[in-house]
Order: C-alpha cells, then structure tokens, then sequence
C-alpha cells in the first residue's frame, strides 16, 4: 500500500482519486493549474501545489513540474486518472525511472495501446477485425485527403494520442476535411501533446 499518492488530473477524475485514497487511509497530493486552484475538489486533499498556468501543457502536461513536485512532496506513487499523462508512455517510464510508482499500465502495454494507430496495426498483424482506414499517422493534410476520399465519407479524424474524444472529428465531406483535420490536430496538440492523427 502507498503512504502517499499524487494525483495528476483535475476535476471529477482528481475527485474521485482523492475518495478512493482517502477511503483507504492514504495521504494525497494534488496538482492544480493557477485556473483550478480553488476548485473545491482540493479542499479533500492532504496538500495542493499549484504547478502551473490554465493552459494543460503548462500544468497537468508539464512533465518536469509534476515529477518535480511528487519528488518533493515525497510521493512514493502517482496516478494520473484518465486523459492528460495516463496514456504517455515515456511518462511512465520517467516515474518508473526515479522510483515513483505508475499507477496505470506499464509504459511497454502503454506504447502498444496508447498510440492509437500502432494498436490498430497491432490488431491487424494479429488478425483482429478492424474498420477501414488509415495504417498509421499521415505526414501531411494533403495525404491524409487523399487516403479519406479513397475511404469515403463520413469518416472519423482522430488523434494517434490520449482519449476522451479529444482530437477526434467526424467529417462528413471531401470540402469539410481539411478544416475538421486542423482543429483536431490542434485539439491533440493542447490537450496530449502530441498532435498526430490517422
């Protein structure tokens, strides 16, 4: 059992971290950007430490940040909900690397699954059904057009990271692509970091 868990989300995912921790008698730390500081989730927490600006990639993306402030805080592990660093391979791996225990997948599985199109790849190759469309992440706008009209429309934009339906657009025409494909790319871009897309 752990002494003392930081949580690295927000909101009803950090809230229902903090119940299940506090329930079973362990200490929390919680992360929270300058924007949700007073949140009143955080009032349950053992200690706040605010890490960082509104925006995800300066706080509960900030890798750095929260490693530093779960060494600091003398967290022996760290759970980072759903969403944001949950799927993050190489954030696991640096937890995993400074003795913070990763309470999640193991970044191997995470490699696998997390990325989207290599799971998709992964099934193939395994001789799992999958939808038609793309082998993997595109280059470009104009290739990824070209693979989308010879799949047709309505089809699906997605992001290769994260979840939640972030990054992820239905478009239902040739003419609607290019603008759907931006915004979710720009979308995966905000919220994981990482704004491939298949």
């Amino acid at each position: 059992m752990f002494r003392r868990v930081l949580i690295a989300n927000r909101a009803e995912v950090g809230a229902r971290i903090l119940k299940t921790c506090t329930r079973l008698g362990i200490e929390t730390v919680a992360i929270a950007s300058q924007a949700d500081q007073d949140h009143s989730w955080l009032q349950g927490a053992s200690e706040v430490v605010v890490i960082g600006g509104a925006r995800p990639a300066e706080s509960y993306l900030n890798q750095n940040a929260i490693l530093e402030v779960a060494r600091a805080t003398r967290c022996s592990a760290l759970h980072p909900g759903w969403g944001f660093l949950s799927e993050n391979a190489r954030f696991a791996t640096r937890c995993e690397a400074v003795g913070i225990t990763f309470i999640g997948p193991r970044p191997s599985d995470i490699r696998r699954m997390g990325d989207k199109a290599l799971a998709r790849s992964t099934m193939s190759r395994l001789g799992l059904p999958t939808i038609p469309g793309s082998n993997g992440p595109f280059a470009n706008e104009s290739e990824a057009l070209e693979t989308a009209s010879a799949i047709g429309f309505p089809l699906l934009v997605k992001a290769v990271a994260g979840g939640g339906g972030r990054g992820m657009r239905v478009v239902e025409t040739c003419e609607a692509f290019i603008e759907a494909w931006r915004s979710a790319g720009r979308e995966a871009t905000s919220a994981f970091g990482d704004g491939r897309l298949y």
